[in-house]
């Protein structure tokens, strides 16, 4: 039985994964669908060794519960804490995939999972990688061509997050973004940006809420628009009436980091994606006060609209 202190435990579940380990799917594409902005995650191969390598091959399991009518799925990772003699859980969902129905909720499902024990999440910091893509089936991959560059996208960014945890305290470096595409494709002029309009989707039409709100904002580079919002990270959440919304994380152009949630499912939302005119409210519950996006504008790449 493994035997680490709760940090061991962080850090080595959290560790940086190599290049081979990492996949990557289109997130969203150009108007005439030659590129798309590539997504990384990690393959359920990886975190499956991962686990097993950290408290071993006895010291966790997963569970996974149909959700939502059957229609998505929830995966709960546990594992095993000798000094309490108990399991702890954590959950996260997905919906079924188009291309893969049953399978693709399942696979997605515990790389959430996976996500609410720290594994990849240091990849929801990754931003804007344009590559060249191609249709298959349904939907649309990324070339063969583009794996190199996105392999070194990838490396480069673990790279930069090393060497912020290594920089002397008071002298932190902020990680720069992947450099592959990363301005969007076609343009690297802010000025030259339009928008696309998107509301939250499947019961996320804003609603009255207690008072709407700016979130706080600080002046900063960080290659963020200003007026604008990079999504690091968005997860589907279950709530507790039965339904789902998701939790979404961005960053402002000061580099301020906010947690807010939508008011329904929104699978538009994924890391990398740049937001405008996003509107928030605020709601308190037992004291603690959090965040709504009620409604948001996606951002086009010139003439290139993001779909």
């Amino acid at each position: 039985m493994w035997q680490k202190t709760e940090e061991e435990l962080r850090l080595a579940l959290s560790a940086p994964f190599s290049s081979a380990d990492i996949d990557w799917r289109v997130s969203a594409t150009t108007q005439d669908k030659s590129r798309g902005l590539a997504v990384p995650y990690v393959t359920n191969r990886a975190i499956q060794n991962r686990l097993d390598d950290t408290v071993g091959v006895d010291g966790w399991h997963n569970d996974f519960v149909p959700w939502k009518g059957d229609q998505a799925q929830l995966c709960g990772i546990s594992i095993y804490f000798p000094g309490s003699q108990a399991w702890i859980t954590k959950w996260d969902g997905a919906d079924d995939s188009d291309f893969e129905s049953v399978k693709g909720g399942l696979s997605d499902s515990m790389k959430r999972a996976a996500v609410e024990w720290g594994i990849g999440r240091y990849l929801y910091g990754m931003t804007q990688v344009w590559v060249a893509i191609e249709p298959r089936g349904k939907g649309f991959v990324i070339r063969d061509s583009e794996r190199p560059a996105l392999d070194a996208a990838h490396d480069k960014w673990v790279q930069a997050i090393q060497q912020r945890k290594a920089a002397p305290q008071g002298q932190t470096q902020r990680p720069q973004a992947a450099q592959s595409g990363a301005a969007g494709p076609g343009s690297s002029n802010p000025s030259q940006w339009q928008t696309a309009t998107a509301t939250p989707q499947q019961g996320a039409v804003p609603q009255q809420a207690q008072s709407r709100v700016q979130p706080p904002r600080s002046q900063g580079n960080t290659g963020v628009p200003a007026g604008c919002y990079l999504v690091m990270g968005a997860v589907l959440k279950p709530t507790m009436s039965g339904g789902s919304r998701t939790s979404v994380q961005v960053k402002d152009s000061a580099g301020q980091v906010l947690q807010a949630y939508t008011r329904g499912a929104d699978n538009r939302l994924a890391p990398g994606i740049l937001l405008t005119n996003a509107q928030f409210s605020t709601q308190q519950s037992n004291g603690v006060t959090f965040y709504i996006l009620e409604s948001y504008q996606l951002m086009d790449f010139g003439n290139e609209q993001a779909a």
